[in-house]
C-alpha cells in the first residue's frame, strides 16, 4: 500500500476545511439526497462525501458503509485530493499497487472499484470529495462522470453558502454586541449631558423670576437664549434615545386591527390646533401587522403634518390599502411642500432644512429617519410627492 502525499498546498487547502465549519457535524438531508443520487446514478453500492483533514478523513454523509471516519493513510480520497481539477478513478484496486493490499481493499467493504471528484473552492482548495464505490472493478460511463462532476460543484456550493451563513451569524451577533454597547453608551451620555442641561434650564428660570428686576433687557434676551438652548439640547438627547430603542427593538407582534380605531388613537395622541381638520379613509379596514409601528409612524408624520403646516386652515388625512403582499399608509397635508431635491435629504438622520416650524421651533432631524428605519424593519418603504404651496404626501408600506 502506498499512502498518498500531502497536496503542496496543504495548509491553505486545511485552512479552507475549517471555514467550512464542517467536520463532526450532525447528518444533514440535503448531503444525504447528494450520495443517494450518486450512487443511484452510478449504480454503486457505496456513495461518501467525504472531508480530508491532517489526519483523517470524516464522512459527511454515506450510503452502503459503517462508520464514520478512517485515517488518511488509508483513504483512497487523500489520492484524489493531488490532481483536483480531475476525477480520480481506480478501475481495479486489487491490480493497483497503491491499493492492492489496502485494509478496506483485503478487508470489508472490499473495495474493488473507486471513483472520486474533488471538492475543489474557487481558490483552488479541495477539501474532500464525492465518491462511489464498488466491490468489483467497474467502470463509469461518460455521462456518469459528468453527473458527479455536477454533484461535485453543487456540494462546494453548499460548503460555501455555509461559510457565508456562518460569517453572516458572527456579524449579527458582533453587530448585536455593538447595539448594546452603543445603546449603554448612549444612555449614560445622555445622562451625563441632560443633567447640566437641566441645570441650565432651572438656573435660567430661577434667575428670571428672581432677579428680573436686576436684570437689563440684554440680560433677560440671554436667558431666553440659555433656556431655549439647553431645552433643546434636552430634546436632542431624547430623540437620539428613542430612535435607537425603537429601531433596534427586535419585538414585532402582530395583531388584528381596524383602521377607524388605529386612527382614533392617533387623533388623540397628536395636538390639532383650532382651525385644523384631521380626517381617516377606509376606517373599517381590517388590518394584521404590528399595530404599534404603525402608531408611531402614523403620529410621527401627523405631528410633522400639523408642525410644519404654514395654513391658518390646515389638513392632515390618513388613509390605508392592499398592495399585493403590502399594506400602502399615506398622510396627506395642505402644507407648505418639500422642494424636489429636499426630498431624500429629509429621511437622512439629523438632516434638517434650517426651517422653525408654526411654533418656532427648529427640527432635531431625528423623527423621519426613524420612520423610515422602522418601514424598512417591517419589509416595506416610505417616500413622498409634494408641491410647493400645495402640499404633501407621505406614502410608507409594511408588509402583511
Amino acid at each position: 500500500m502506498i499512502s498518498a502525499a500531502k497536496p503542496t498546498n496543504e495548509a491553505q487547502r486545511v485552512a479552507a476545511l475549517y471555514d467550512y465549519d464542517i467536520l463532526d457535524t450532525i447528518p444533514e438531508k440535503e448531503y444525504d439526497d447528494i450520495t443517494k443520487i450518486a450512487a443511484d446514478i452510478c449504480g454503486m453500492p457505496i456513495s461518501l462525501i467525504t472531508v480530508i483533514d491532517d489526519e483523517r478523513q470524516w464522512f459527511k454523509s454515506a450510503i452502503g458503509i459503517e462508520g464514520t471516519e478512517t485515517t488518511r493513510d488509508v483513504a483512497f480520497c487523500a489520492h484524489a485530493l493531488l490532481k483536483p481539477e480531475e476525477i480520480f478513478i481506480v478501475p481495479d484496486s486489487s491490480k493497483d499497487e497503491r491499493f492492492h493490499d489496502n485494509p478496506f481493499v483485503i478487508g470489508p467493504p472490499h473495495v474493488g472499484f473507486y471513483a472520486g471528484v474533488p471538492l475543489m473552492n474557487d481558490d483552488g482548495n479541495a477539501v474532500g470529495t464525492l465518491c462511489v464505490l464498488d466491490s468489483k472493478p467497474n467502470e463509469l460511463t461518460r455521462e456518469q462522470k459528468e453527473t458527479l462532476k455536477a454533484l461535485a460543484r453543487q456540494i462546494v456550493a453548499m460548503l460555501e453558502m455555509r461559510k457565508m451563513n456562518k460569517l453572516l451569524r458572527a456579524q449579527k451577533a458582533e453587530m448585536a454586541q455593538l447595539n448594546e454597547d452603543l445603546s449603554q453608551f448612549a444612555h449614560v451620555a445622555a445622562h451625563d449631558i441632560k443633567s447640566p442641561c437641566a441645570s441650565i434650564s432651572m438656573c435660567a428660570t430661577y434667575l428670571r423670576e428672581n432677579y428680573s428686576h436686576k436684570i437689563d433687557g440684554e440680560g433677560r434676551v440671554f436667558l431666553d437664549m440659555m433656556e431655549e438652548t439647553s431645552l433643546s439640547a434636552i430634546s436632542l438627547i431624547n430623540g437620539i434615545l428613542s430612535h435607537a430603542q425603537q429601531v433596534n427593538s427586535d419585538t414585532v407582534e402582530k395583531e388584528l386591527f381596524q383602521f377607524g380605531s388605529l386612527a382614533e388613537e392617533v387623533k388623540k395622541l397628536i395636538t390639532i390646533p383650532e382651525g385644523f381638520t384631521f380626517e381617516s379613509k377606509n376606517n373599517k379596514m381590517q388590518l394584521y401587522t404590528c399595530r404599534s409601528v404603525v402608531l408611531q409612524v402614523l403620529v410621527n408624520l401627523c405631528n410633522n403634518a400639523i408642525k410644519y403646516n404654514d395654513k391658518e386652515e390646515g389638513l392632515v388625512s390618513i388613509d390605508v390599502m392592499e398592495e399585493g403582499a403590502y399594506y400602502s399608509f399615506s398622510v396627506t397635508d395642505n402644507g407648505p411642500g418639500i422642494s424636489t431635491e429636499n426630498q431624500a435629504k429629509i429621511f437622512e438622520l439629523f438632516s434638517t432644512l434650517g426651517v422653525n416650524d408654526r411654533f418656532n421651533k427648529a427640527g432635531t432631524g431625528i423623527g423621519l429617519a426613524t420612520v423610515k428605519r422602522l418601514a424598512e424593519k417591517m419589509g416595506g418603504k416610505i417616500s413622498v410627492t409634494s408641491e410647493i404651496g400645495v402640499g404633501s404626501v407621505f406614502n410608507f408600506t409594511i408588509r402583511k
